[in-house]
């Protein structure tokens, strides 16, 4: 988080402030998110519905800010209740949304386009999924009604044949073919995809989103150095619950088993949720510097936390 440059409105200048403890994020959180709902009641959230440039990417990048404090909140909770692998999956949910964010906040109409773009891929691919599974699902049940009644003509004679030499060894009947019975899916997101006009379908990466970050940073002035390490707690955390790896799947197994016998653990300690809602909070506190800032609005709880992580004279990122 030292490679974003952040307003350290809080304490006195050269003053060194005591990293946040868990029940400091348990105690800031629900702060940080009631600073951010009356934000958005205020007057100065209430935007004249113009269908300018400028108020969509208020609007997206104040909905972006909005999902991740919910997924802060939710994320707390989980570590709160020990629930590992939900903090984990929530932590890798949350970052792609503060990148998200901060995407929306500096690259304005051009980064709002590029997401719409993704999202008629994405709706795009999902009409083509449901399509082909409604296609192979009809086709199989054509071939299965054409079996079936050859198998039942099939039965036919040899029920004929049983009936007509009763003192010979029936003929077993052939058990008649499966025929599939889910039902079709007939989805249609036709309608919304047109909702997009003429924008055609383009793929959007989290780790291309963090580079146009990184290019941004110093001439917008929020970043001073390469954001790429972002990308790498992203793909981490990938590889730390949402994708079932080896890596995870290590964590069920005992690293030193004995020479007879190897058990299967319940579930994994809590190892790494415990450190993630802080990391969190720090980066909502930094959206809502920016986000709510860029409105007027004042933001002292961000400010607090915000001021929690003070630049570290070592480190030639700030």
């Amino acid at each position: 988080m030292n490679h974003i440059d952040g307003t350290q409105a809080c304490g006195d200048t050269g003053s060194i402030v005591r990293p946040l403890t868990s029940d400091d994020v348990s105690e800031l959180v629900p702060l940080l998110l009631a600073e951010v709902e009356q934000a958005f009641g205020s007057s100065r959230w209430a935007l004249v519905n113009s269908g300018t440039e400028r108020v969509k990417r208020r609007v997206y990048a104040g909905a972006a800010l909005s999902h991740c404090c919910r997924l802060l909140a939710e994320m707390e909770t989980a570590a709160r209740a020990h629930q590992e692998i939900a903090a984990r999956l929530l932590f890798r949910a949350h970052l792609e949304t503060w990148v998200v964010c901060l995407y929306i906040h500096f690259g304005g109409h051009q980064a709002l386009e590029r997401l719409a773009r993704a999202e008629v891929l994405y709706l795009e691919g999902l009409q083509q999924e449901a399509d082909t599974i409604d296609a192979t699902l009809a086709a199989a049940r054509k071939e299965a009604r054409i079996r079936r009644k050859r198998v039942e003509k099939e039965n036919g004679h040899k029920a004929q044949w049983n009936a007509a030499n009763p003192t010979e060894v029936a003929k077993n009947l052939t058990e008649l073919p499966h025929a599939p019975q889910l039902k079709p899916l007939s989805l249609d997101r036709s309608e919304t995809i047109a909702e997009f006009g003429t924008l055609t379908a383009q793929k959007l990466t989290v780790s291309e989103m963090v580079d146009a970050l990184t290019k941004w940073g110093p001439t917008r002035g929020f970043a001073t150095e390469p954001l790429r390490i972002l990308y790498l707690y992203y793909r981490h955390m990938s590889g730390l619950g949402t994708h079932t790896t080896m890596s995870v799947l290590e964590e069920y197994v005992p690293r030193q088993p004995s020479d007879s016998f190897v058990k299967v653990k319940g579930s994994p300690s809590l190892e790494i949720a415990g450190q993630l809602p802080s990391m969190a909070l720090y980066a909502t506190a930094d959206a809502v510097q920016r986000v709510l800032g860029a409105q007027g609005c004042d933001t002292p709880i961000a400010d607090r936390i915000r001021a929690t992580l003070p630049p570290d004279p070592a480190d030639r990122s700030v």
